[in-house]
């Protein structure tokens, strides 16, 4: 029987092809989509779930506040975690982590740099599962002088990876630590990325003091017992504070400070943790939602389509179910037959989508920087793949089965049978809907595109045209930065050198609190800092509002001075920078000058206070501008210079403009993807109201040859068969313009700096979604409209 109704099912789609090929389309696009989007959104969602004891490990998050200064941090100080394990048996083991920045490692002759290594307490492999490819994780970081290397990172220092455990390999300048172990690669889905592990205990390279309780820098894990103790710890911890930190803080009466500790569990951390300083570009559960619900929407728009044009064409078979119904088919053999069509093209649409996919994964990855994959011989893969079609096939055919099917015999085969109202009204509701998500989508991509637009070319408050940073990572280049700035400044292709230990566009810099005083009372501010010699105001442009700049014609700088942004004086409630002294290793002296604002990282950040400090020997980059006549030239020269001077240490260099750029590249992937599906829901939309369009006027093609017969223009016929359908897309504008707002409004919050929703990105949308479909039902309305009535009516 399921053979037979199979049999027939392909019958009919062959015999309807028009009808079949624009299903056919939309179903393949819509389920393509929806596979897409389904491997992003598991892909987010999988983040450190595959380690056997994920769900009973949480880290340690901190929630500061003191007078008007708040800090929420994924971070937490060093003693933290023993004193955890040793006060509350809820806590089997802790692990803390520190994470490093790029790290000269030195084999022989070769050197390179690693950009990410971590400092770990030899419990990481308790709490992480890795695949080591040699060494035990059992004894692999038990020495203060080991280091365990990934497999890639043991190729480019050894040029192999076996044999290579018992090695030596020299960190920075002077480390020598023994290789106790090779893990294949870090799992993509870990939000511990890393080249190397090196020993957490071994200060003199972690640079952590072990006792310092005032020295947030570390990610403290706890595994528990069960993960159900988190929230019975969690009400523990205001003692915690109070017997350990209050005192070390400063915080002595316990009340001038708000300190609040919560664990929040590992599963959480990729997609939960953008409200944490540093780690706001992490994983977002919000783009999660935003993408499930595009995957969702698109496949809808897809099902809308089949029911809209399988309803449509209830007319047509309306003979075909009478005459099925007057030789005893029962009603329940029918709803079987059309759910057999739709099943059947919904599992060859799976068959065109899964072609779609694999000519699509390559570029989607690209866009998405994910190495996503689809096995089809995957039993559970299979079965996925299989439930889903079915589920697809079944939505889409079971609305079209019920009421095709209960259409009475006598009826039809009377010549009686009308669409009827109920019918054409569902239909006009369903088009409204895809129409709405279509003009959201297309809204949401107007927005997108001018908030990507707008963060590329604002003003950062500094010129980072023709800058070179380059990162001066081991000691020794450090202590030679002063003649590598003196060389390269010989040279008249070199506009400007400054040596610094700040990063502009890089990572958050150091943070301290400084005490200003005004008015008797004494301010303390945790802010944002960093040493800058005499030639920072002038290699980056920055400009000076007010006071002056470090020089060295002023005896007074040698011995330390300051510069503040504005942002610091609105901190401080100050009219200008004489109104009070900032202290200053033990010194009050008075604010040399006032910069004016800039950006130090990208605009989903919004500008802090920031303190400049005068040192000029200390710093760990330098930032070079070159002649923009000759940008080659002189990176040829900084590089020749660099190795002169640094002979056997790696040269490496950024240039400012493209550090920025790099900050917004994980938007412009969203926003690729955005406007990629977007097109796609709307190509999906207009497919259906192409296949209504053709219907229609197949329906009323006798209508309109009597019209023509009585002197109906093209012009006239066209906009008959045309208006009921542009009510139906003006009606989704009205229903999509206030969802859009809000949707793209809370979307636009994620960005300190912003564009303003304006009105004339809704009219744009809806202009394109009306001229669209004008032209997609024009091409049928003037085909119908032009066709000779002696054809129409010969038959009369």
């Amino acid at each position: 029987m399921l053979l037979n109704y199979l049999k027939i099912a392909w019958r009919n789609l062959i015999r309807n092809r028009t009808y079949s090929i624009l299903t056919l389309l939309g179903l393949a696009s819509g389920m393509t989509c929806a596979i897409l989007l389904g491997l992003y959104v598991g892909d987010e969602l999988s983040f450190d779930r595959y380690h056997a004891n994920a769900e009973r490990i949480v880290r340690v998050n901190l929630h500061i506040k003191w007078s008007d200064n708040e800090y929420k941090l994924g971070i937490a100080s060093a003693p933290m975690g023993p004193a955890l394990q040793q006060d509350y048996p809820e806590v089997r083991h802790v692990l803390r982590v520190k994470t490093g920045s790029e790290t000269l490692f030195r084999v022989g002759d070769k050197a390179l740099y690693a950009k990410d290594v971590i400092y770990a307490d030899s419990t990481l492999f308790t709490f992480f599962d890795y695949d080591f490819v040699s060494g035990s994780p059992h004894t692999a970081l038990a020495s203060p002088n080991s280091i365990i290397l990934t497999q890639q990172l043991a190729l480019n220092l050894f040029g192999k990876t076996d044999g290579v455990v018992g090695r030596i390999v020299t960190v920075g300048d002077d480390q020598p630590l023994t290789v106790a172990g090779v893990i294949s690669h870090v799992p993509a889905n870990h939000h511990l990325k890393f080249e190397a592990i090196l020993p957490y205990s071994n200060q003199k390279i972690s640079g952590v003091n072990l006792s310092k309780w005032d020295s947030f820098n570390s990610m403290v894990y706890l595994l528990l017992n069960k993960a159900s103790d988190r929230g019975k710890l969690e009400g523990k911890m205001a003692a915690f504070y109070q017997k350990y930190i209050a005192q070390a803080i400063g915080d002595d009466n316990g009340k001038e400070v708000t300190f609040t500790i919560t664990f929040q569990p590992l599963v959480d951390m990729h997609l939960r943790s953008t409200h944490l300083m540093g780690e706001e570009n992490g994983g977002n559960m919000a783009y999660v939602y935003t993408f499930s619900a595009i995957g969702l929407f698109i496949l809808l728009i897809a099902i809308v389509n089949y029911v809209n044009l399988a309803t449509a064409r209830s007319a047509g078979r309306a003979k075909e179910i009478g005459i099925r119904k007057a030789i005893g088919s029962l009603r329940f053999q029918l709803v079987k037959q059309f759910l057999a069509e739709s099943t059947l093209l919904s599992v060859v649409a799976l068959s065109v989508s899964l072609l779609l996919l694999y000519a699509l994964l390559p570029f989607f990855n690209d866009v998405s920087a994910k190495t996503l994959t689809i096995d089809v011989t995957d039993t559970q893969t299979a079965m996925v793949l299989i439930a889903f079609t079915l589920l697809v096939g079944l939505i889409s055919g079971l609305y079209p089965a019920l009421i095709l099917s209960r259409l009475k015999p006598i009826v039809i085969l009377k010549g009686a049978f009308t669409a009827g109202k109920k019918g054409a009204l569902l239909r006009q509701s369903l088009v409204v809907l895809q129409f709405t998500i279509s003009i959201i989508m297309m809204v949401g991509t107007i927005i997108v595109y001018q908030q990507l637009q707008y963060m590329r070319h604002t003003q950062l408050g500094f010129n980072q045209e023709q800058v070179l940073t380059v990162p001066l990572k081991s000691p020794s280049v450090q202590q030679a930065a002063r003649v590598l700035k003196t060389k390269l400044l010989q040279n008249p292709i070199i506009n400007g050198v400054s040596l610094t230990n700040g990063s502009v566009g890089g990572e958050m810099n150091n943070k301290t609190t400084f005490s200003f005083y005004a008015g008797g009372r004494e301010h303390p501010v945790s802010t944002e800092y960093f040493s800058v010699d005499h030639d920072f105001l002038d290699v980056l442009q920055i400009k000076l509002k007010a006071g002056r700049n470090f020089s060295p014609d002023f005896a007074s700088d040698s011995a330390g001075a300051v510069l503040v942004n504005e942002a610091m004086l609105r901190r401080l409630g100050w009219k200008n920078r004489t109104a009070g002294l900032i202290e200053l290793d033990t010194r009050k002296i008075p604010i040399a000058g006032v910069i004016s604002d800039f950006h130090l990282r990208s605009l989903h950040n919004q500008i802090e206070p920031l303190v400049l400090v005068l040192h000029p020997d200390r710093g760990d980059n330098l930032l070079i501008r070159v002649a923009p006549r000759n940008v080659p030239a002189a990176l040829d020269y900084v590089r020749e210079t660099y190795e002169a001077v640094n002979p056997g240490q790696p040269f490496e260099y950024a240039f400012l403009d493209q550090i920025f750029a790099e900050q917004y590249r994980s938007d412009e992937r969203k926003g690729g993807l955005f406007l990629g599906f977007s097109g796609i829901a709307i190509f999906i939309a207009y497919l259906g109201l192409f296949g209504l369009a053709t219907f229609t006027a197949e329906q009323r093609t006798k209508e309109i040859g009597v019209r023509k017969v009585l002197g109906a223009s093209v012009t006239s016929i066209v906009t008959l068969l045309s208006k009921d359908f542009m009510k139906l897309v003006f009606i989704a504008i009205v229903l999509a313009t206030p969802l859009a707002w809000y949707a793209m409004h809370q979307w636009l919050q994620n960005f300190a700096y912003k564009i303003a929703i304006d009105w004339w990105m809704f009219v744009l949308a809806g202009v394109t979604a009306v001229a669209v479909a004008v032209l997609t039902i024009s091409v049928q309305s003037i085909k119908a409209a032009i066709t000779n009535p002696v054809n129409s009516l010969r038959t009369e």
